[in-house]
This record gives structure tokens, C-alpha cells and sequence, in this order.
């Protein structure tokens, strides 16, 4: 299969398992997840070594081939999925379909180009802190990252756990849906019919972020949804999630850092060294801090938070190529991905009417994932009409 777009790292044929809901679909995943017999590289060229072949499918990976669908390919990955650029000095950066000189968006960079640019429908990703709706919002695609521990992480490489999901990428709604059946369990939840859009959202982002929010007002009216502007101190959350993300890559990546000094790309070897150097009295208060916010960020049962996916289209790759630029990124839009990720929370990135492509985000309760799934639909079925 062509891949002019850099997407996939392995090309596979892992026929499907059994029929079922996914019959003859065509799908690929992170080259995070472990396939039975390939290597799993996690975007490090030495990484496979300390991992070992895998035995058998991550378990995301065998329920979507025991719902019919086959395994096409590997994508790539920012390294360890430590960063959001997808960015990867080690086997290449994948090329946006959508913004030729932009950036694919990490860390599920491969898997949101392979879908972007029609190679597959479906694919495979992992979100931490927005690795699944950064990529997505910047190719003009779906990505959805389930409520924090719905979905069995068995076989996947960890980066922080305490905030680590199994994600999707698609372009279609209807399938991202049906996908998500496979992997969620049975849950039954209220209609979404509040929309809280934060302010602080906005004024972190660009003009265009900015409308392309704004935009989606008169749709929610529509439905009669009741609008409500809140405010929360997006500064405040990413700050703990960054201390408590880092402690824990830091943690699990230590003894091998430490004893095979593997190759490391400037900006994951720059966010190691920030994790190494957090103090015991940092990481304390940021624990203390992370249970409150997980109660105050849970919004009423049929509310969602509304804010835009990334502050900006894809800045362009050549910019973010330093240390300094990348991690001023960083901080940026981990203000806009904090609130789900911190708050253990469902939330999918969705297009806009914006050219070049920058995405809305909407953020339901926990739980909630097949509610905020059906209202996707119905935004889509909207935007496609608009």
C-alpha cells in the first residue's frame, strides 16, 4: 500500500478474528500497541529491545480484529509519546495532509495522518495529555479520548498512567461511534443538553480558535441546549497535570534511561531531565491538588465544557523544531487538553468550519462517552450542511 504521507512505520495484514460489527473494516494502530510477533518501537529506535517481541495483540488491538476488522499498519509516534509536535528526529515526522507545512501533531501523529489522508478509516491512538485531539484538530479529523480507565490499556507502552487512555481517530462519526462500542463497556447515560464554554478557552487561543468555537453557539441553541459561560484556571490545572505527568514518565522510564542511555530527541531528553529535577514537595502538593480537581472539574451529569481543541491550526514544523518552541507549545495547548485529561474526563475533538483545520473540543462528564459520541453526530450531521 502507497504511504506518500509518512504515516505508517510497518505495513501489516493482521486479518480479523471473527466477525462482528467492524466486518471489513481496515484500521491501524500507534506503534505504541503491542501486535503479536512485531516489534514496539514507541518511537525510539532501541525501545523494541528493552520491550521485547510481543506474544500477543494489546487488547484494543484484539477487540477490534474480534470485531471483523483487519490490521493494516503501524503509525508512527512522537517518542514515547512524550511530546505533541509528532516530531520525530528518530524515524521521520509525518506530513499533514491538510497543512502542508504543518505539523501532524503528536503524540498520535501517524495514526490521525493515516486517517486524515484516506489511507484508513479508523485507527489507533493513545491520549495522555491530548495526544489523541491535538493531531486531530490539526488534520481536520475526529479524535476521541475515552472516560480514564474505561478502556484496558493491556499491551500498551505506559507513559502516565494516572492520565493515559486508549484513543480513536476517524473521519466519519457514525464510525468513530460504533468503534468506541467495541471498546466501551455497556453505559447508559442522560442526553448532553448544557453547554458550559470557558472562558479562559478562548483567550488562550487565536482569533480563528476562537470562531471556530463561537460558531457552534446558534447549533447548540438549536437543541436547546441552555449556555452558560464558566470559568476555570486552566494555568492552575495544566500546571499539576505537568508535574504529575512528568513524575510518572520520569518514573517509568528511569532504569532504562539510566542503563542503556538511549538516543533521545532534544525535546523528550528536555522534559525527562524538567521530571528528574521535580521535588518531593512539588510532587506532594501536585497529589493533594490533582483529588480536588477531579471532583470540581466533573461537570453536572448533562453538561459538557466547550473550548477549542488546540489554540491554533498546525504551526508550521520548522518552527517548533527547538526545545524552547516546543515546549512554549506545549504549555499552550495542554491548557485547552488539561481539563479532560486532569479531570479523568471523555472528550472529543471534532473539525470546524476553519480553514486551515483547528478544532472545537467538547468535554462530557465521566461516563458519558456514548452521550457526547450521539451529540457528535449530531454536530456533524450539522456541519455538513452548513
Amino acid at each position: 500500500m502507497l504511504d506518500p504521507w509518512g504515516a505508517y512505520i510497518e505495513q501489516l495484514d493482521i486479518p480479523p478474528l471473527a466477525s462482528g460489527p467492524l466486518d471489513g473494516l481496515r484500521f491501524a494502530a500507534k506503534d505504541l500497541f503491542d501486535v503479536a510477533g512485531h516489534p514496539t518501537r514507541a518511537g525510539n529506535p532501541v525501545f523494541a529491545e528493552r520491550w521485547g517481541i510481543p506474544s500477543r495483540h494489546a487488547w484494543a488491538v484484539e477487540a477490534l480484529l474480534r470485531a471483523g476488522a483487519r490490521l493494516v499498519a503501524k503509525t508512527h509516534t512522537h517518542e514515547l509519546a512524550y511530546g505533541m509536535t509528532g516530531i520525530n528526529p528518530h524515524f521521520g515526522t509525518p506530513r499533514n495532509p491538510r497543512v502542508p507545512e504543518g505539523i501532524p501533531g503528536g503524540s498520535s501523529s501517524g495514526s490521525a495522518v493515516a486517517v486524515a489522508a484516506g489511507l484508513v478509516p479508523l485507527a489507533l491512538g493513545s491520549d495522555t495529555g491530548g495526544s489523541v485531539r491535538i493531531p486531530a484538530s490539526f488534520c481536520g479529523i475526529l479524535g476521541f479520548r475515552p472516560t480514564h480507565g474505561l478502556i484496558p490499556l493491556d499491551g500498551v507502552v505506559p507513559l502516565a498512567p494516572s492520565f493515559d487512555t486508549v484513543g480513536l481517530l476517524a473521519r466519519d462519526p457514525e464510525l468513530l461511534d460504533r468503534a468506541a462500542r467495541v471498546l466501551l463497556p455497556p453505559l447508559n447515560t442522560p442526553p448532553l443538553k448544557g453547554l458550559l464554554l470557558v472562558r479562559e478557552g478562548l483567550e488562550v487561543s487565536t482569533p480563528e480558535a476562537q470562531q471556530a468555537v463561537l460558531d457552534l453557539l446558534p447549533f447548540f441553541e438549536r437543541l436547546g441546549c441552555r449556555i452558560e459561560e464558566v470559568h476555570l484556571d486552566l494555568e492552575a490545572i495544566r500546571e499539576v497535570q505537568r508535574i504529575l505527568q512528568g513524575t510518572q514518565a520520569w518514573g517509568i522510564h528511569e532504569d532504562w534511561i539510566n542503563r542503556v542511555h538511549p538516543p533521545l530527541g532534544e525535546d523528550v531528553a528536555h522534559l525527562l531531565k524538567l521530571a528528574q529535577a521535580l521535588s518531593s514537595g512539588e510532587i506532594g502538593r501536585a497529589m493533594i491538588e490533582a483529588l480536588k480537581l477531579r471532583k470540581e472539574l466533573q461537570p453536572p451529569s448533562t453538561c459538557i465544557y466547550l473550548l477549542p481543541a488546540t489554540p491554533s491550526s498546525a504551526p508550521p514544523l520548522v518552527r517548533l523544531r527547538s526545545s524552547e518552541e516546543a515546549l512554549a507549545f506545549r504549555q499552550q495547548t495542554l491548557s485547552l487538553t488539561c481539563v479532560a485529561s486532569m479531570g479523568g474526563l471523555p472528550a472529543v475533538a471534532a473539525p470546524s468550519l476553519q480553514e486551515p483545520p483547528v478544532g472545537i473540543q467538547l468535554v462530557g462528564p465521566r461516563g458519558s462517552d456514548l452521550s457526547l459520541l450521539e451529540l457528535v453526530q449530531r454536530y456533524m450531521s450539522h456541519l455538513q450542511h452548513s
